[in-house]
């Protein structure tokens, strides 16, 4: 039985990585907003989860909400040198520093936050989500919302509101995809309970042996106890303890243990199934996270090394597990394999007209059937992608209406969610399903309706990148208007990632790039040739020929 009920323009559902980019930039675009976040803190995986180490969208490719989160984080630290602790990443932090950052650039927006609060129910008049009920405060709260964003850890908005999903791999045939499996399955990407440790002068508070403790399991995790040593047999290389030591440390003599070998990689497919199964699956995961603690105080002596206090939880570990793979919306248009792998020859992944994001990690699957002995091998081909864009049509549901999907929900393939579910690439997504939820519930249009160039324009508003360069930090004075052209058409995927934007044209170059956005029929051919003049850089004559756009 409800006993409160609200009125907003956006419901974000989960407060994660995209949850909290959502409100931010819904709030800040005038939306009346609310999130409703099952935990005490707002980031999702870069907090909640303690995946404190980001993967991927490096130097320019890091703008708009993510970009700013980073900037706060190498500020906090001194600089970006300082965040350099690990070799997996450029930027290393504590997840209690992010969450504050987090909690404050949400708050900072205007956005309202209902922290403990549980998805009760998704409300729907005939194809339209139109709210949802949550536990919250010992009572059943009904919000109505405008639109609502699906920003869940496990896709639950779909599951709950009855909406047309996917989970597991896909086959090829369902797909088109050259490296889909014959046959679809429930192959999904592992989950990690990860665990922050701290180093110790002496010895650490000792981690107990878990029930079931069983070291084999661990075997090979590090080269300096390993059985069998043979990489083609393991199907990976081994690291020595300084290796796996180096790959996350974290400022202030921490640690973010998510070793993808022989470590603290579990099953996710519990996560999915009823309450009971799900609760049953954390635990599993956090037992073999504190199996292998004890392992390495153990086993393989360093007991200096013990849970750090960071989260502020009763078993000293993060308040959620790192979910990799999702549930995902059947979408108006699918991201496929072929839409971050390059054509043959090709620099770029074919170009996306209604990109909202853009990522450029590797196609990266996280299963410990992959390091099975080769007879029981879990066997996926990981095609070798480029710096991606996400299109619009994937955050937009094919049959439901007044919802926007987001974190790893939105409408991608098993292959695909190897590169988009990465930290940058979900809080960029996140940033433009706020955007295009605000712009909706302002104008009274379904999603579909919705242009993807006015959610661009939005994205823009906040210097955030729509097409992949590498030499255009979000900073430079005519970032916009190149963006813009870019995204318009000038930029092809026959172009490299690279756009020189400082470099002085020729007369030749010129006239071309000038003939180009002639062709596009955004201004009249002479006007357009007429805008070089000598000396101008290639990004000047972009923001030459953008003052043109009829």
């Amino acid at each position: 039985m409800s006993t409160k009920t609200v009125s907003v323009d956006v419901l974000v559902i989960g407060g994660g990585a995209s949850g909290a980019a959502a409100a931010w930039q819904a709030a800040r675009l005038g939306a009346r907003t609310l999130v409703v976040e099952p935990t005490p803190w707002l980031g999702g995986m870069v907090t909640a989860a303690g995946v404190s180490a980001l993967d991927g969208n490096e130097g320019a490719l890091g703008s708009g909400f993510f970009g700013a989160f980073r900037a706060e984080i190498e500020a906090h630290y001194g600089g970006a040198h300082n965040v350099r602790t690990g070799w997996v990443s450029n930027t290393c932090f504590e997840p209690h520093f992010g969450a504050q950052v987090m909690a404050r650039k949400v708050r900072e927006s205007g956005a309202e936050v209902w922290h403990g609060a549980e998805l009760v129910e998704v409300l729907r008049e005939g194809r339209r989500v139109v709210g949802a009920r949550v536990r919250v405060g010992g009572e059943v709260a009904t919000v109505h919302a405008k639109v609502t964003v699906e920003a869940t850890e496990f896709g639950d908005v779909l599951a709950l509101g009855g909406i047309p999903h996917r989970l597991g791999r896909e086959s090829a045939a369902q797909t088109g995809e050259p490296d889909a499996p014959a046959h679809p399955d429930m192959e999904l990407q592992d989950q990690t309970y990860v665990a922050i440790l701290k180093k110790h002068a002496g010895k650490a508070a000792p981690v107990p042996r878990p029930e079931g403790y069983d070291p084999a399991l661990f075997d090979c995790s590090t080269s300096d106890r390993c059985t069998t040593p043979d990489p083609v047999r393991l199907n990976h290389g081994l690291h020595d303890w300084s290796s796996f030591l180096g790959y996350a440390l974290l400022p202030n003599d921490k640690f973010m243990l998510n070793w993808p070998f022989h470590s603290n990689d579990s099953p996710a497919n519990g996560l999915f199934g009823s309450a009971e199964e799900r609760a049953q699956c954390i635990a599993d995961a956090k037992r073999r996270t504190l199996a292998f603690v004890h392992y390495m105080q153990n086993e393989l002596g360093h007991p200096e090394w013990g849970l750090a206090d960071e989260f502020g939880t009763a078993d000293g570990l993060p308040w959620i597990p790192y979910v990799r793979e999702s549930r995902r919306a059947e979408p108006l248009r699918w991201m496929r394999e072929q839409d971050v792998v390059p054509a043959t020859g090709a620099p770029r992944p074919p170009m996306q007209p209604d990109a909202i994001a853009v990522g450029d990690y590797f196609l990266d699957h996280h299963h410990s059937k992959s390091h099975y002995p080769p007879e029981t091998r879990l066997d996926e081909r990981y095609p070798k992608n480029a710096p991606f864009q996400i299109p619009f049509a994937a955050l937009v549901p094919r049959d439901t209406d007044g919802l926007v999907l987001a974190e790893k929900s939105i409408g991608i393939t098993h292959i695909v969610n190897g590169c988009s579910r990465l930290q940058p690439v979900v809080m960029l997504i996140g940033q433009a399903a706020g955007a295009a939820a605000a712009l909706c519930a302002k104008r009274d249009l379904a999603p579909r309706s919705l242009p993807a160039r006015d959610v661009q324009e939005a994205l823009l508003s906040e210097r955030t990148m729509l097409v992949p360069m590498r030499d255009l930090p979000s900073t430079h004075p005519h970032f916009v208007a190149v963006q813009r052209l870019a995204v318009l058409g000038l930029v092809t995927s026959s172009d490299p990632v690279h756009f020189r934007p400082d470099e002085t044209l020729s007369r030749g170059e010129a006239l071309a790039l000038a003939e180009r956005f002639a062709s596009l029929r955004l201004a009249p051919r002479d006007a357009a040739l007429a805008a070089w003049k000598s000396g101008l850089t290639r990004a000047e004559l972009c923001s030459a020929l953008d003052a043109l756009r009829s």
